[in-house]
């Protein structure tokens, strides 16, 4: 059933009226602007996707520009709506408010992908897939009529440019250029959603990745640090996924007198790779994050990491050689409160800050039982997920499992210590220390390369600042939740409050599975006879 599209022209300009919405639940669930600079670029996409023959294109982050003012006056003809699966409810939510204004509303993310049917009860369109559907949806809304759901496979690349104007445009000033090069990943881990949606790995021509580097230093500001000073990270899942190609960039790069840095977001056989390394180190490569996850062997197993599991090298001895070419590396580190007792976790905290000069992980977080992953249905069938889970409960500081190594409070001090607290558990002289101990190691005479260093070695204190927290338990279910799910009219009907603003359960109070994801459970997955309802 297709639905009619109302179009409400500018007087202005003559065109329609159109904006991308990058929500952002907050961790913490407190309302406020954090200015985090690794924005998702999937907005910026999106917005370049829109023809502005036709539309005036406006892109907002929620994370740059502060939650959405939904008193604002404006009226969009088609607005485009993405974001994580905790940020799922506030898509909802301003759907409620966008639709009321007589806008068509396009929804896209991981939910949308996965569960398009489910997705489609509180939007007009949702895009399954890739956002290469996006031109589908215009041409569709131009003609009148726009249909409920776009499916796009995520390997289906059309070669589109992407306008990086609009992040001036709309006031996104960002200290570093952030560049697509490719598609999906060619792992499996079992915790990611990318294998869940059916996502092999697709490369972009190496001129459609010239013309993005190109496009985004020469739309820059004249007078900002990015223009002077270009530095490229690639937000690829697995930017290393194909070598020649990897290689193929990395000497384009080199060639381009402009970019004066570059990094790439890899999994750990690049950094195995030491004469790769050094040739990279030799393209002006400054920066890599890889997905290390965790030290811990059998749990990397479970989660299908093989991408870790090598027996060739050390990733300790692979990280501080990578270092010493001048390469600062970083990643991020997940606890799994069911596999580890909390002082055991806490030792792996320690074990990084007397391992100085190793990094220290930019970010710590407990494992997410993402919906639709293969570690979700198998958590769900060996009754671990807590009750009265939600969507919005999937934010990486939330205690999701029921089954756990240590007590819940113990647990719960933890997750409040190394959310808001770090200081109680790692010691900033000994941080400091190993920052200068990489800055000496690496032998470089390059402050942005010293900030960096910085940077990452505290990244985790500046997160805990940019975000506090308005929690209690840190427990899935728990009453705290955004200022945003109660910005509703006082009137507003009981239905349309339960459809918009009541939080998406995953599972029951008596931990079965949510009604909407049962038709979706694998058939081999099945369900417990100790939950079935």
């Amino acid at each position: 059933m297709r639905h009619e599209a109302k179009c409400i022209k500018s007087a202005a300009s003559g065109r329609l009226k159109a904006l991308v919405v990058c929500t952002h639940l907050r961790p913490g669930r407190t309302k406020r602007r954090s200015r985090h600079y690794l924005q998702p670029i999937s907005g910026l996409h999106i917005a370049s996707l829109i023809d502005d023959r036709h539309f005036g294109v406006k892109l907002y982050h929620e994370d740059w520009h502060g939650p959405y003012d939904t008193h604002s006056t404006e009226v969009y003809d088609l607005v485009f709506l993405t974001g994580l699966q905790a940020d799922f409810d506030r898509m909802r939510q301003l759907s409620y408010h966008f639709r009321r204004r007589g806008a068509v509303v396009v929804a896209g993310g991981s939910i949308c992908s996965l569960f398009p049917e489910f997705a489609a009860r509180f939007f007009d369109v949702v895009c399954a897939g890739g956002i290469d559907s996006v031109p589908d949806v215009v041409t569709d809304f131009l003609a009148g009529s726009v249909a409920p759901i776009y499916r796009s496979p995520q390997s289906r690349f059309t070669g589109y440019h992407v306008d990086y104007s609009l992040f001036p445009r709309n006031g996104i000033n960002l200290p570093l250029h952030l560049i697509e090069a490719s598609r999906g990943c060619n792992f499996r881990c079992s915790f990611c959603v990318i294998p869940a949606e059916g996502v092999g790995h697709t490369s972009y021509d190496i001129s459609v990745v010239k013309a993005a580097v190109e496009s985004a230093i020469a739309s820059s500001p004249l007078f900002s640090f990015r223009r002077w000073y270009p530095m490229i990270f690639f937000v690829d899942n697995n930017f290393g996924s194909e070598r020649r190609r990897m290689l193929e960039i990395s000497d384009m790069l080199h060639a381009n007198k402009k970019v004066r840095a570059w990094g790439a977001m890899v999994t750990q056989d690049v950094l195995h790779d030491r004469e790769l390394v050094k040739r990279l180190a030799g393209t002006k490569c400054r920066a890599l994050f890889t997905g290390l996850e965790s030290l811990d062997r059998s749990w990397l197993r479970r989660v299908n990491k093989t991408q870790n599991l090598s027996r060739r090298g050390n990733i300790i001895d692979d990280i501080l050689f990578a270092e010493a070419q001048g390469i600062c590396v970083m990643y991020g580190y997940l606890f799994d409160p069911r596999s580890h007792t909390v002082e055991q976790m806490k030792s792996q905290i320690r074990m990084f800050e007397e391992a100085a000069p190793l990094p220290m992980p930019t970010f710590f977080s407990l494992i997410l039982p993402l919906v639709g992953t293969a570690s979700f249905w198998d958590d769900f069938q060996n009754c671990e997920l807590r009750p009265n889970l939600r969507l919005r409960d999937l934010d990486g500081e939330t205690i999701a499992y029921s089954q756990l190594a240590d007590s819940v409070s113990a647990v719960r001090r933890f997750v409040e210590e190394f959310s808001r607290n770090p200081s109680s558990l790692i010691n900033r002289r000994r941080i400091l220390i190993g920052a200068l101990k990489r800055i000496l190691i690496s032998k470089a005479f390059n402050p942005v390369h010293w900030y960096l260093v910085w940077a990452s070695n505290f990244h985790t204190f500046i997160w805990s600042r940019a975000y506090p927290s308005s929690r209690e338990t840190y427990l899935a279910g728990e009453d705290v939740l955004d200022a945003q799910y109660f910005e509703y009219p006082e009137h507003i009907s009981h239905e349309d409050w339960q459809r918009y603003f009541k939080p998406i359960e995953v599972t029951d109070a008596q931990g079965r599975l949510s009604n909407w994801l049962r038709p979706y459970a694998p058939e081999q997955t099945g369900l417990p006879k100790s939950r079935q309802g």
